[in-house]
């Protein structure tokens, strides 16, 4: 059974964080996020997960807010479902009507969505004890319309930052979601537009880069040493959209990069495909596969590494990136920058001023990319690692950041009272 929570305290909303899973080692922006807002101190702050954890590692930092996390058990969804039923059954019956129709055209993702539904009637239940009177979802597919749901059935006001495959790939439903929030938060200028063409109220659609602790992530660009291999770093999962096999065929391919060395991080169901094609393309000495990391190991890395590429596709289902939170952390520590052109990517990485941008799916533009980066001489190479610092600095940073989503949060609640 839920513990019940104390009303809020007066002056102090309080704001529930929804996610699919937490903790999760590919989420780090939601962590920082959280930390970030609680350490803002205006609202009150609680976190609810749909599902359990995929992670078998617990990153440190998420450690705390377990004993915050509410996540209904098969249980207490079941009784939810009745427990609404029988208090608001002409709303419960509409809801459910609404999803059903939003995602009638995929059976796969309407009985995902159905199942979501009732974990959101949960949910529901939960932000009514608690007396949260907000909640902000991360992703505008599964965690967006459980907020929706919770809205729905108990009138608190919503709100959702969504990245790539929500919005990319799964939009059924995805005009209903966007329309009914108190605002949307858009990550980039690429998203705002383009969620302002899918249901998004402009008036209502702030743009607010995911935030960073840059004391943390200091910027402390390491020496360029020429007498060495050059280190390439790539942190991503191992997707098809992730784009993984250009650069392989650019570093097997160009004899200009010869002699480069490459850093896989990450985990995912092409790794054993990845793996294989090096293999093929003679590249075994020097690529290598360091698995999934925490945070501070990838912090690490990046220290270490003379660029930072992630060379980004775009999928004929139109799965593809929003903005990666490791470029924006290879840009706060000076690591220089090396990126394809796709979503939310160009407004980081300006070619020649932060970094060398490619045309997606090009393995022979991203090789020139890299030589561009790498044949830079001393005075060059600073320049566009301080531009993107600043770049970092205006808009990733997480206190900043922060405050905005907090003022976004009280203006919800006392629009809605």
């Amino acid at each position: 059974m839920p513990q019940r929570t104390p009303p809020p305290r007066p002056g102090r909303p309080r704001v529930g964080y929804l996610v699919s899973r937490f903790p999760s080692l590919t989420e780090t922006f939601v962590l920082r996020e959280l930390q970030a807002v609680d350490a803002d101190g205006r609202v009150e702050l609680s976190l609810m997960s749909l599902f359990p954890p995929l992670d078998a590692t617990t990153q440190p930092a998420a450690e705390p807010w377990l004993a915050r996390r509410h996540r209904p058990g098969v249980a207490a969804v079941a009784g939810a479902a009745a427990w609404w039923a029988l208090r608001r059954p002409v709303r419960s019956a509409a809801t459910v009507a609404r999803v059903a129709r939003d995602h009638r055209r995929d059976p796969r993702v309407l009985a995902k969505a159905l199942v979501t539904t009732a974990v959101g009637f949960a949910q529901a239940r939960h932000v009514r004890r608690a007396g949260i009177q907000h909640v902000h979802a991360h992703f505008a597919a599964m965690p967006a319309l459980a907020a929706w749901t919770v809205h729905r059935l108990t009138g608190a006001t919503y709100s959702v930052t969504p990245h790539a495959h929500d919005i990319f790939v799964h939009r059924h439903g995805l005009r209903t979601r966007l329309r009914d929030a108190a605002f949307v938060v858009a990550i980039s200028t690429f998203h705002r537009a383009f969620l302002a063409r899918h249901g998004a109220d402009p008036r209502r659609l702030p743009v607010i880069g995911m935030g960073l602790d840059l004391g943390e992530h200091a910027y402390a660009p390491p020496p360029r040493d020429r007498s060495r291999p050059p280190r390439l770093l790539m942190v991503s999962s191992f997707k098809a959209y992730k784009g993984h096999r250009y650069l392989l065929d650019a570093l097997a391919t160009d004899s200009r990069l010869a002699d480069v060395r490459l850093e896989l991080v990450g985990a995912g169901p092409l790794r054993g495909a990845v793996e294989a094609q090096a293999r093929a393309a003679g590249l075994d000495g020097r690529v290598t596969f360091a698995g999934p990391q925490p945070a501070a190991e990838v912090l690490r890395r990046l220290r270490a590494a003379d660029v930072l590429v992630q060379p980004s596709v775009v999928q004929a289902d139109g799965d593809t990136e929003g903005l990666p939170t490791t470029l924006v952390e290879g840009a706060a520590c000076g690591v220089a920058l090396v990126a394809t052109a796709v979503a939310g990517v160009p407004d980081l990485v300006r070619d020649g001023e932060t970094g060398a941008l490619a045309p997606p799916a090009d393995a022979g533009a991203l090789a020139d990319a890299l030589v561009r980066v790498l044949d830079a001489d001393d005075a060059a190479l600073d320049a566009m690692r301080r531009a993107a610092r600043r770049h970092v600095e205006r808009h990733h940073d997480a206190g900043r950041a922060a405050a905005q989503l907090v003022d976004r949060f009280v203006a919800a609640v006392g629009g809605a009272g």
